[in-house]
């Protein structure tokens, strides 16, 4: 049965941010389900949602309305609000008509996000019209906050004919809108707006402007929108719920006779039959931008031919035939596949980007995800790995059974990513390139929190004052995490959700008992988008400006980027996305090389010895692996110690091993290598399908080749890719039967096929694949590498880029003291900007730009006029005579200006700041006479004998000059006291708290560590423990802010110097009474500290010298 109803004005939780809570798929089901033939989203300023929609709309045969609620102002470029004025910011619905309207509609949003911003993303009437923006578009004069509204309501009835008349001139169509809400204010709105309607004869519809999906969800909704504290000014949200025909009549029955409700009703079926069944695009072939090949070929495949034949004497020349041939038949067989899945232009695009960031020296990493599987891109110098050497499964990354276009991610320097970013603007129009969107959501430990505390704080809640802070965070505990990898192959904490997890803790169930609403609206909002940012590497990449596809908006640094998602641009509309992720540790090599006098072609992996034993003694088999690209964390030592890592197939499997799921077969990995009389098979055939780790299941290429082996063609085994790939159990369970079919037939019994079936299942949602696990692993070899032969300049690259992060540096200072490296504070005549090493003096020398506070400009002054022959030679030419007072004391401090005493050379320099502030002139002869008067009562001069004015002045600066030899005691006295006063305010300002000196201007304590021998004992930090778990920190205490709780007991937030960095640690009204005597700062102590989240809270302390003592004594 058909509805004589469309929503047309609909808020999804994805694009109304903590303002709607409907999803797209609720919408689209609620129109199947009441037979509305169309709906449409209507967005607050953004239109993040409109590929979703149109996907869910076509699937369900439902026609997508495509639209946005905008915000529109009367100046746009007015950005600035007063005490006194306040611009009116108003709501217009816009929804596109045809693809015309669409592309105009797309220009309007992003206008408004560009240029507009200001609190909303703004647009206004004029820039519509003078861009002729309105072809294409129909538009509803929106609710309350609409101007048309607004304007009826004040009775300006004039200036509302007048905005009538000039939205018809802008736009194809305009409709008054009355919306189906029963409140007194809109009720009072709904007269006004009727009225004009009848008097004028205007075509009007009705809307819901739906935030949610039913009446049942008002509150849930009221308290969602609390949370986020989203509240438009004199917006209403009750009635805003999808409706029907029906409910759109009981609702306005009060308001309206029935033929006025259904003609509107009517109306808005009329609107979405005028509309066109818009193409985004969806289901299209891969959408490349335009490459242009250089030289003369027949073909772009030729042109890629030749890209990827050109260097193969260079990479395969000195080879065994048997081994080049091996390599041509691999690359046969590639470019075979690559042609028939049309990837052919998009490796011509990767190898465009790859060249230019070559001839510009910018670091890149080997591979990253499954390009490394692929050797034509090893030949395009795409990426480093021979994937015939390392044995890496091809279809991996593409076969003849994939559709969608390959996902290829570069890690690059992250110095200079945005380099990269610019020469794929260069190579393809800057308007179209453009970052990628991502969401994150409201997790259900948030969820309980937030919501608890508006049911709390409601003095009409049914649990005013019954869920307190304690009750809040003890719930939240109670949510488990899981861990999973993200879609950059980082490991991640998912939590699970509530309504999973509710009936399975009987903890839970009580506290549900209890507060039964409280739990729900948690179930309800759990999950939902709570805010927008820019993905960490997804760009996308257009064949048209990014404005054809979708809209623009700002991130929050001020750049440009797109509203589209990462799956919407890719999997809905074939665009090309690559992941532009910035790795530190690229610039620690690139570092390391440059001091070391080397270049990346001097330690190319493919030629470098990957069986050095030094390598692996001294770093991976011993564990010291701080500063060794993903093998920092306990965990990973812990691997690489356990498995004897001797060889780069180890580094490879620790570093994939080292995840949620694969963790537990690696003790098995660890035995069959070192005990391999001990093996057990699960069945003979393992030995050929997992030989490369040690019979174990790791690699989704694993997974992948038994799938072959049971009997998969190519096509459906790129299916069981994708669910792995993609953590797709529904598309695994469809695959199960097949799987136990072919292994049935291969010989297998019931428990091997079902223990076999297990394990890929659970490496669905954590394995890597070979490909990335090899670049990573080798990636991590470079760095063990260049740690064990170039020591000093390695950890000097680390210090440079973590010196800003004093937790990390303090990691490394105790990583030197280890390796037997001084590292020294700075020096105005030796020090450059970074961090410098001397290997043969097995020295590092802190850089000046780590001074805390110390401007790079600055800095680059004093380097600039050095040499420096002592401190009034320096105060005298340094920065060119403009040093600054601040910037000596600092350089005092740090001990970049050369002292045993620098409380002394503090003094001394606060002595010559005075000198030259209060430096006495000396006598100064006048050059004129003052008055008569004065030279006889003040001087005795007789002007009645002494005519001669030259005698006169000589006699007057005589008489002057006896004087001011006369008072120099006094001037000395004078001068002693402005010194007193000036030595003191010095004092008070710049010599406080000695012993902190050093931690002031260099974040961490170097040549006097106060609990440097807590290292013997403790040799980890905070950040290890798990919630709820406690730990002794030995710290010093470097800040405290004092506070005091509601019964006004002083309490305290102590930032602490741990061994492991800086840590913040809460000490509560009853330790700090107890303990106030110690809380200090400069204070060595030992605290027990218990971790609540990523809060740490003080339970008991002691002095640092006293807990030495108990530990000796233990």
């Amino acid at each position: 049965m058909s509805d004589n109803f469309v929503n047309l004005h609909v808020h999804t939780a994805q694009g109304s941010l903590l303002d709607s809570i409907l999803t797209v798929k609720e919408l689209v089901d609620f129109a199947k389900e009441n037979g509305q033939k169309a709906i449409a989203v209507t967005d607050h300023g953004k239109m993040h949602s409109f590929v979703d929609q149109v996907k869910a709309c076509k699937a369900e045969g439902i026609k997508p309305i495509i639209g946005c609620e905008v915000y529109e102002v009367d100046n746009q470029a007015e950005k600035a609000d007063t005490k006194d004025y306040k611009q009116p910011r108003y709501h217009l619905v816009l929804l596109a008509k045809n693809e015309t309207g669409l592309k105009n509609l797309f220009k309007i949003v992003s206008n408004a996000c560009v240029d507009g911003m200001y609190k909303k993303p703004r647009t206004s009437l004029n820039i519509i019209e003078q861009n002729e923006w309105g072809k294409g578009i129909i538009c509803l004069t929106a609710c309350q906050v609409g101007r048309m509204s607004r304007l009826l309501v004040d009775g300006n009835e004039t200036e509302a004919w007048q905005l009538w008349n000039k939205l018809k001139w802008i736009f194809d169509d305009v409709f008054m809108e009355v919306q189906s809400h029963d409140t007194p204010d809109q009720a009072e709105a709904n007269a006004k707006i009727a009225a004009f309607i009848k008097k004028y004869n205007l075509p009007y519809t009705i809307t819901t402007d739906a935030h949610m999906l039913s009446k049942e969800d008002v509150d849930a909704h009221s308290v969602f929108v609390e949370i986020g504290e989203g509240r438009e000014v004199g917006e209403s949200y009750v009635d805003c719920y999808l409706q029907t025909e029906n409910d759109v009549l009981k609702t306005l029955s009060n308001q309206f006779d029935e033929d006025f409700i259904r003609e509107g009703c009517s109306m808005s079926v009329k609107i979405a039959d005028m509309i066109d069944d818009i193409d985004i695009g969806l289901g299209q072939p891969n959408q490349m931008p335009e490459v242009k090949i250089e030289g003369k070929f027949d073909s772009h495949f030729d042109y890629l031919r030749h890209l990827v034949y050109a260097t193969f004497n260079k990479k395969f020349g000195w080879m065994s035939e048997v081994e080049q041939q091996t390599r041509r038949n691999r690359i046969e067989m590639e470019l075979d596949v690559l042609k028939y899945v049309d990837y052919i232009d998009y490796f011509i695009m990767l190898y465009m980007l790859c060249q230019k960031a070559d001839e510009r020296k910018i670091p890149r990493g080997y591979s990253r995800g499954s390009g490394a599987n692929c050797l034509c891109l090893f030949m395009e110098n795409v990426t480093q790995i021979d994937s015939v050497r390392w044995d890496l499964d091809f279809s991996r990354f593409a076969n003849k059974g994939r559709k969608s276009l390959a996902d290829f991610d570069f890690d690059v320097s992250k110095r200079r990513r945005k380099e990269l970013i610019a020469i794929a603007e260069e190579l393809f129009g800057k308007e179209n390139v453009a970052p990628i969107a991502t969401f994150n959501s409201l997790s259900t430990k948030v969820a309980i929190k937030d919501i608890g505390k508006v049911l709390n704080e409601d003095p009409e809640s049914p649990y005013y004052m019954q869920i307190p802070y304690e009750l809040r965070n003890e719930v939240a505990k109670l949510i488990p995490t899981v861990k999973t990898l993200d879609d950059l192959g980082e490991e991640v904490e998912k939590e699970v959700l509530l309504k999973d997890i509710l009936g399975k803790s009987k903890q839970l169930s009580n506290v549900y008992d209890k507060f039964p609403l409280w739990f729900k609206y948690v179930m309800r909002l759990e999950g939902l988008p709570k805010s927008m940012g820019r993905h960490a590497a997804g760009t996308l990449i257009t064949p048209k400006p990014v404005i054809e596809y979708c809209p623009l908006c700002m991130d929050r640094e001020g750049n440009q980027m797109c509203q589209l998602e990462m799956h919407n641009a890719m999997d809905d509309l074939s665009l090309v996305k690559m992941d532009f992720l910035g790795l530190e540790n690229l610039d620690i090599i690139d570092d390391t090389l440059k001091m070391a006098g080397l270049t990346w072609e001097d330690v190319d992996i493919n030629h470098l010895d990957l069986s050095d034993k030094a390598v692996y003694d001294t770093v991976y088999k011993s564990g010291n692996t701080i500063g060794i690209f993903q093998m920092e964390s306990a965990e990973a030592r812990k691997m690489c110690v356990e498995a004897k890592c001797d060889n780069a197939e180890d580094i490879i499997v620790v570093n994939a091993a080292n995840r949620p799921g694969t963790k537990d077969s690696f003790p098995t990995y660890c035995s069959n290598k070192l005990h391999p009389e001990t093996i057990k098979l699960l069945h003979p055939d393992i030995k050929q399908l997992f030989a490369k780790t040690q019979y174990i299941l790791l690699y989704q290429e694993q997974a992948l080749a038994v799938f072959r082996y049971a009997g998969f063609p190519e096509t459906e085994v790129d299916n069981a890719r994708r669910a792995i790939g993609k953590k797709k159990k529904d598309v695994m369970a469809s695959l199960e039967v097949q799987f136990r079919d072919g292994l049935h037939k291969k010989g297998w019994n019931d428990y091997q096929i079902s223990e076999m079936w297990a394990l890929i299942l659970k490496q669905a949602s954590y394995s890597f694949n070979r490909g990335h696990a090899v670049a990573y692993g080798l990636l991590s070899y470079l760095t063990a590498y260049l740690k064990t032969h170039y020591t000093e300049y390695f950890m000097a690259a680390c210090m440079i880029t973590k010196e800003d992060d004093s937790g990390k540096m303090g990691v490394f200072i105790n990583e030197c003291d280890r390796l037997h490296i001084r590292v020294l504070p700075p020096s105005v005549n030796k020090s450059d900007m970074e961090f410098k090493a001397d290997a043969e003096k097995h020295t590092i020398l802190f850089g000046l730009k780590a001074i805390k506070g110390m401007g790079e400009s600055v800095a680059s002054g004093v380097i600039a006029d050095r040499p420096y022959s002592g401190l009034a030679d320096f105060v005298q030419r340094a920065n060119g005579g403009k040093i600054g007072t601040s910037n000596v004391v600092k350089l005092i401090k740090a001990g970049a200006i050369p002292t045993k005493d620098k409380k002394k050379i503090l003094i001394t320099f606060a002595n010559m700041v005075f000198e030259n502030e209060y430096k006495e002139k000396g006598f100064h002869e006048m050059a004129s006479l003052p008055k008569i008067s004065v030279l006889k009562d003040e001087y005795g001069i007789d002007t009645n004998y002494i005519k001669d004015k030259s005698t006169r002045l000589a006699l007057y600066n005589k008489a002057r000059r006896v004087r001011w030899e006369a008072d120099a005691e006094n001037r000395k006295k004078e001068k002693d006291k402005k010194r007193k006063s000036f030595m003191q305010a010095f004092a008070e300002k710049y010599m406080q708290d000695e012993h902190m000196w050093e931690f002031e201007t260099l974040s961490m304590f170097l040549t006097s560590n106060p609990i440097k021998e807590a290292c013997t004992y403790i040799d980890s930090s905070l950040d290890t423990v798990e919630d709820g778990g406690k730990a002794t920190a030995i710290c010093v205490i470097v800040d405290i802010q004092k506070k005091k709780d509601k019964r006004g007991n002083q309490f305290a937030y102590l930032h602490v110097y741990t061994t492991g960095g800086i840590v913040e640690m809460i000490c509560w009204a009853s330790q700090y009474a107890r303990y106030s005597s110690l809380i200090s700062k400069g204070s060595d102590l030992a605290i027990l500290c218990k971790r609540k989240e990523n809060s740490y809270i003080v339970e008991k302390m002691k002095p640092y010298k006293q807990w030495l003592q108990d530990r000796e004594i233990a």
